[in-house]
């Protein structure tokens, strides 16, 4: 075993400062620019997860709560039979957004009462439903996928994530590994009438997501996939590999850090909150509806990539 030196303690007792002092930094970030907390703890019994995921997890009560908002917005889809109108859908859909933001449709919400998780998620499915009842035939998808993507937007934690679930399995199931799910001709027309109406780089993002999640793949290889997402969300990835380092090598692995730490740290937290929180809420709302429209699970503050 090498011997450890003066030089090598004060290389220690950096680190652990800097530590110290990126916990810190990372602390005061989220107390100032973290979303709201989740109302409710999880029931007890889990399988482990990272913090952000387990804070996410949706309980089958409150995926039952959203599924009258699947059934009314599938109802609405079903009826998008051509192109045309398609067309006519999304054109109302960018009427219904107009010129609002994220943060003007947040702050347009209706406020919350104190609720359990399920009741708000149940309301919020109910507001989908009428929502599709209430209007013409001709307006029924549009009003429903509009009033679906304010409710996400507005919506918190298992709220946010309950709702974006049901949304998405009726716009893109082929994220769950559901290639065989009804309607596929009319989700198809819609897809296609919003990526003629986004902007050139937003059109080529949104065609390599479907190409690439259209290619064969289940359920197993959605989770193998969504694990590196896990692991690599907020730079977890890239503090477990420091760590790693330390164990194989002490001495190369500590300076490493020392050099790194700082500058991923900062880097991380600042990303992952004041950015993160100002860029969300000065998104165009129809971002955000042709997000919903396109597949990709809404709810991101990191949308569009």
């Amino acid at each position: 075993m090498p011997k450890i030196t003066e030089n090598d303690q004060r290389i220690w007792i950096e680190c652990a400062a800097l530590v110290g002092g990126s916990a810190l930094f990372a602390v005061l970030m989220n107390w100032r620019f973290a979303r709201r907390k989740p109302a409710e703890p999880l029931p007890m019994g889990r399988p482990a997860e990272t913090m952000a995921v387990f804070l996410e997890q949706v309980t089958p009560d409150e995926k039952a709560k959203a599924e009258p908002a699947r059934q009314a917005l599938a109802q609405a889809t079903a009826q998008i039979d051509t192109p045309e109108k398609a067309d006519r859908v999304v054109a109302k859909l960018e009427k219904l957004a107009g010129n609002a933001t994220t943060g003007d449709v947040e702050l347009a919400s209706p406020p919350a009462l104190p609720a359990r998780v399920s009741e708000k998620v149940a309301e919020k499915s109910q507001r989908i439903e009428q929502a599709v009842a209430s209007a013409t035939p001709d307006e029924k998808a549009a009003t429903g996928i509009a009033q679906a993507a304010k409710e996400i937007t507005a919506s918190p934690g298992r709220e946010k994530t309950a709702l974006a679930e049901v949304t998405q399995k009726t716009l893109n199931p082929d994220l769950d590994g559901a290639p065989g799910a009804v309607h596929p001709k009319q989700r198809e027309y819609l897809r296609q009438a919003v990526l003629k109406r986004m902007k050139p780089f937003d059109a080529l993002d949104a065609r390599l997501f479907l190409t690439v999640n259209h290619l064969p793949h289940n359920r197993w290889l959605n989770g193998f996939f969504a694990f590196f997402t896990i692991t690599f969300n907020g730079g977890l990835g890239w503090y477990l590999l420091m760590i790693v380092s330390i164990l194989l090598n002490p001495r190369r692995g500590i300076r490493a850090i020392r050099n790194t730490l700082l500058p991923l740290s900062v880097a991380t937290t600042l990303v992952e909150f004041p950015i993160k929180a100002f860029i969300r809420r000065r998104r165009p709302f129809i971002d955000f509806v042709q997000a919903t429209v396109i597949g990709k699970k809404p709810g991101s503050w990191s949308f569009p990539s």
